[in-house]
């Protein structure tokens, strides 16, 4: 490969988190760098770290952990067990999301997880990815919004507070 290649690469790998921005940023056209963000994804070199609003893409290196699916409170709760969950996964159903939040001394079932998904699709936290069938199969969310390693909670005022940032989203039709 060339000098700007292994140059971009060794400015890109010192970065937490990157987008093509941030690397055109450190000295190449921006269609350069998704062409290199490209290669060092199918090379193994990075991985996606999360999506962004409007489904855009960050990265990190594959040597470097991922950010923190931890507990932020220390006390594991339905809601953090759940939203960590949707984090991980890229898809998931009510029934994925139950079976993998059961952790940490928390109980999940999957009308709960199926009533907080709801919650979060109200809130645009979350989008249908595939609709229900019902008697065959759940439906399929992925996340839209990922603003942050704490669950956003509802409240009883017919919405959802992101901790994250600070913002309370109204739920779309009625009362909670």
């Amino acid at each position: 490969m060339s000098e700007l290649f292994e140059r971009m690469w060794a400015a890109a790998r010192d970065l937490d988190e990157f987008d093509f921005l941030d690397v055109a940023r450190l000295g190449c056209t921006e269609q350069t760098a998704i062409r290199y963000i490209r290669f060092w994804r199918e090379d193994g070199r990075i991985r996606v770290s999360r999506m962004g609003p409007n489904n855009k893409k960050y990265y990190r290196p594959a040597d470097k952990p991922p950010p923190g699916p931890q507990p932020v409170s220390g006390e594991a709760t339905p809601e953090g067990n759940m939203w960590r969950a949707m984090r991980t996964l890229r898809q998931f159903s009510p029934v994925d999301i139950a079976a993998h939040a059961n952790a940490g001394g928390v109980e999940v079932t999957v009308e709960k997880a199926r009533a907080y998904c709801r919650q979060l699709l109200a809130s645009t936290h979350l989008k249908v990815r595939q609709t229900a069938i019902p008697g065959r199969r759940e439906a399929l969310y992925q996340i839209v919004e990922d603003t942050g390693p704490r669950a956003p909670k509802p409240v009883r005022l017919a919405g959802v507070l992101d901790p994250n940032t600070g913002v309370f989203a109204r739920a779309k039709g009625g009362a909670a």
